[in-house]
């Protein structure tokens, strides 16, 4: 019979809540041996979040398509991306919200339009080259490695 607490990955591994102290505390915490600034403004759950958001496949193409065009509108990045602009609407909203993105209102676009740019912010910018993009070439290349390993 199954442990209903253990947690399969899709790689075939386990996961089993810490039993050595249980404080009664979020059964989500773990450890992350990591140095933040003792003056960081961002906690270890921030930089998680913003991870979390930005590899959501459209979150991601969002950020994507604004390193390559580094400022786009709504209607640009709708064109750009094959997309509805209300379908971006809640994708920039998490991005922002999380500070990868940032918006610049401007109301002098010859129309009757106010327009919305959006641009990646330096934090955005590495969370997709250093962490995302790096990420999947590294896991890319070590995938037979792993493959071999987890295969057994």
């Amino acid at each position: 019979m199954s442990n209903p607490e253990r947690t399969g990955t899709p790689d075939g591994a386990v996961l089993e809540p810490d039993r050595e102290e249980d404080d009664g505390g979020d059964d989500d915490e773990f450890e992350f041996d990591v140095d933040l600034p003792e003056d960081s403004i961002f906690d270890l759950e921030d930089y998680l979040k913003m991870y979390e958001v930005a590899s959501k496949p459209k979150q991601f193409r969002i950020m994507e398509a604004l390193a390559e065009d580094n400022e786009l509108s709504t209607s640009e990045l709708s064109m750009v991306l094959g997309e509805e602009d209300n379908a971006l609407h809640y994708p920039l909203r998490t991005l922002k919200e999380v500070g990868l993105i940032k918006n610049r209102r401007n109301p002098n676009t010859g129309t009757e339009e106010t327009y919305s740019y959006y641009e990646l912010t330096d934090m955005g910018r590495v969370v997709l080259t250093e962490g995302i993009r790096e990420g999947v070439r590294i896991l890319a290349r070590e995938e037979a490695a792993l493959e071999d390993k987890y295969s057994k």
